[in-house]
């Protein structure tokens, strides 16, 4: 926010500032790193877990939407292409292949019977199918059906390695410029 905050409060009547083209240069150079260490961080996540393929959500024409002006600003700023582009050239040097996969209504429909009734998406976490009585995360059951879409698996098969999902959080340690669990970040 102070970057762009600078870059706005610093332009004249002749153009950008010195201090405009700072603050855009400076705002740049940290996003690229952040950028490279998040993927970087995914990539190598998946070779120590032997992951070969990555499927990444792609939100079709999601730039064509229309969130008001606040909504289209940080819509707007999401760097899914860069990040997509950065995940793919590292993936491809660590044997990690990774592909776009359209979202569209992975996340109502229902990753156990196929049901897509919009209304089986309860609320934003919440997924609770009307016709085989499936409760999942949202997200979980999304992210279900877009693995079903890259490897599928007949209806009613197992597909439990015997581990339990176990969520973490992995903050960007600032100090560091590295990503780690919750636990290990200094504040």
């Amino acid at each position: 926010h102070y970057f762009t905050r600078a870059e706005y409060d610093t332009e004249g009547e002749n153009g950008p500032s010195e201090q405009s083209r700072w603050a855009r240069r400076k705002l740049s150079e940290r996003e690229t790193h952040f950028y490279h260490t998040l993927t970087d961080a995914i990539i190598t996540e998946c070779v120590e877990h032997g992951v070969g393929t990555l499927a990444v959500s792609w939100p079709e024409d999601v730039r064509e939407s229309d969130w008001g002006k606040t909504g289209n600003k940080k819509l707007h700023s999401w760097a899914f292409d860069r990040i997509y582009q950065y995940l793919e050239y590292k993936g491809e040097m660590r044997g990690v292949e990774v592909l776009k996969e359209n979202e569209w209504n992975t996340s109502k429909t229902c990753s156990r019977c196929r049901d897509d009734t919009k209304s089986n998406r309860v609320e934003r976490g919440l997924y609770v199918c009307s016709s085989c009585e499936l409760v999942a995360n949202a997200d979980c059951n999304g992210a279900e059906n877009m693995r079903q879409k890259i490897t599928p698996s007949p209806h009613g098969e197992d597909r439990s390695n015997g581990c339990v999902a176990q969520p973490s959080t992995h903050l960007f340690d600032r100090e560091s410029g590295t990503f780690h669990t919750r636990e290990l970040v200094v504040s």
